[in-house]
């Protein structure tokens, strides 16, 4: 019996101490990406205009994390699945345009 409620402590404490973590991921990989989008400003790989584009889908993503907290101060796994829906295709687009050869 003691066991076995200890061992719902440790999962519920487990749990708890796992949703900031996940929500600090959402917040490394948007630094992240950040700092990628000013690299290839900075490297000439970027135009303003490429960046300039970026930026704007960054502020989406970043937007909607910000709302998925607003809720109820957690990111549950349907949003967090979104958001890194929406993080990986913003990882691909700059990607994309930093290595599309254009003329800077």
């Amino acid at each position: 019996m003691m066991k076995t409620f200890s061992l719902a402590v440790a999962v519920v404490v487990g749990v708890m101490m796992a949703a900031p973590a996940e929500a600090a991921r959402a917040d490394r990989r948007q630094v992240k990406q950040q700092a990628r989008i000013v690299q290839g400003v900075n490297s000439g790989e970027l135009t303003k205009r490429e960046a300039a584009r970026l930026e704007v889908q960054h502020l989406a993503v970043k937007r909607e994390v910000h709302q998925a907290r607003a809720d109820d101060g957690h990111i549950d796994a349907a949003e967090r699945a979104k958001i890194e829906r929406h993080q990986d295709r913003l990882n691909r687009r700059i990607y994309v345009q930093k290595h599309d050869g254009q003329s800077r």
